[in-house]
């Protein structure tokens, strides 16, 4: 009886520390959820409406770009990689936005994670696989993407004609998803 009764208490409270093992677990996991989206937020400069980042880079072509000579128009800035199927996907509908809109008030501004990506070779031999004619600005450092915090490939902001963001785009897009995100906005 005795062993009865010691085993019972030994069982409930095996249960009662499962329990509250479970219970402080489960808060934990509700207090990271609560506060993830605080500690994922956008750093300075990256919330719509906020002035995007400045940064300096090298083209495909040895030119020089800097984000802020783009004031005034408006920018498609992409973050890309030649190892990235959905950035395959999405390189011949830019290049054609880019001829339907050459002259026009929206800038493309492909940025290559050059620090990520397959070499100089991989890059240039996709530029010409597609035939890709708009500016390719090559971080080399990868300080541009960490700037812009890419996680993911594809992935676009949209600013507006005073540098500000408008739009954050994970993923490939079309020329009619380009054309949408950039009609609306001054």
């Amino acid at each position: 009886m005795i062993k009865k009764a010691l085993l019972a208490l030994l069982l409930i409270a095996a249960l009662a520390i499962i329990a509250i093992n479970f219970f402080n677990n489960r808060e934990s996991a509700d207090e990271m959820t609560e506060t993830a989206p605080q500690d994922q937020a956008a750093a300075p400069g990256l919330a719509q409406g906020e002035e995007a980042p400045d940064f300096s880079l090298t083209d495909q072509n040895g030119e020089a770009v800097q984000l802020s000579d783009y004031r005034g128009k408006k920018v498609i800035l992409n973050f890309w990689a030649t190892w990235c199927p959905p950035c395959r996907a999405e390189m011949p509908h830019m290049q054609q936005f880019h001829e339907n809109n050459e002259g026009g008030d929206v800038e493309i501004l492909a940025v290559n994670l050059t620090a990520q990506d397959n070499g100089d070779e991989a890059i240039n031999s996709f530029i010409d696989e597609f035939g890709l004619t708009f500016s390719m600005p090559m971080d080399k450092t990868g300080s541009t993407a960490q700037a812009y915090q890419i996680r993911t490939v594809p992935t676009t902001y949209i600013l507006n004609t005073r540098g500000e963001i408008e739009q954050k785009i994970v993923g490939p897009m079309d020329e009619q998803i380009m054309k949408d995100q950039t009609d609306n906005i001054d």
